[in-house]
């Protein structure tokens, strides 16, 4: 019990030391120590907090779970050191205040040097968020849909997201010694569980067709015309995990020739 006392207090003293790099709550701060481990820390100008939890998911929305409880909630500086599975992670802070009034903070990752995206609370979740590319404007997303792509952009690619403001982020491509970059679709994707997106916001007002080939080539599918604004194809009905490539038709024209990977998690 004396060993976990002192190894709490070296804790805390090393935490304290890091003070100048602390934000406030309902502000944090998130540092990648590298080997997956995440250093969570804060100031809490709330002296009266009766409860302070930091959370984890592995999305910016949803399936939070509790990794640690503050024993002293109150504390004005306090801090964990988090040994994840992987540094695509999302962290946030449940705090209570008296009288039972909760708040959750922001959520927040060091992938892929993307963080911070407002959380649904925060805004309208049919807000437009417009994607741009390093010399052009990508596309112009709702927040439901960017989250998606992001997902796919952090977790089957290499680039990178970056905010430019609230309403603009910025993609930059990977760009890999002898390699040819490779830019994801707007239009058509794979989730973090690997099925495949179609979305496509003005399908009700255009005639769509994409056509899906196989890594040698040939023919898998063809949807003639797409009438939904967006659509999910199940990852089960690609056979098998790879790179695949397609071409997206507007009104009879060629729009896009690009590529997608699904993984092998499956």
């Amino acid at each position: 019990m004396y060993q976990k006392l002192v190894a709490v207090i070296i804790f805390i003293i090393g935490i304290v030391s890091q003070a100048g790099a602390q934000e406030s709550l309902p502000n944090f701060s998130l540092e990648d120590l590298g080997q997956n481990k995440m250093r969570v820390s804060w100031s809490n100008p709330y002296g009266s907090c009766v409860q302070l939890n930091v959370q984890r998911s592995y999305d910016s929305l949803k399936n939070f779970r509790t990794i640690y409880s503050a024993l002293s909630p109150e504390l004005p500086q306090n801090g964990i050191v988090d040994k994840a599975p992987t540094n695509q992670v999302y962290y946030r802070i449940f705090y209570v205040l008296p009288g039972g009034v909760y708040y959750f903070t922001k959520a927040k990752t060091v992938a892929q040097g993307f963080s911070d995206i407002s959380m649904p609370g925060d805004g309208d979740m049919n807000k437009m968020i417009t994607v741009r590319g390093p010399d052009s404007v990508l596309a112009s997303l709702s927040m439901a849909a960017f989250l998606r792509f992001k997902d796919s952009v952090v977790y089957r690619t290499r680039d990178s997201l970056f905010m430019i403001n609230s309403d603009e982020v910025l993609l930059k491509p990977y760009v890999p010694q002898l390699a040819a970059i490779w830019t994801p679709s707007v239009n058509l994707f794979t989730s973090r569980e690997g099925n495949v997106i179609l979305h496509l916001p003005d399908a009700k007002q255009k005639k769509y067709k994409v056509v899906v080939f196989d890594s040698d080539g040939k023919t898998l599918f063809t949807i003639n015309h797409v009438k939904d604004t967006e659509l999910i194809l199940d990852k089960a009905d690609f056979v098998h995990a790879g790179w695949f490539t397609f071409d997206l038709y507007e009104n009879d024209r060629i729009k896009e020739k690009n590529k997608f990977y699904i993984p092998k998690e499956f």
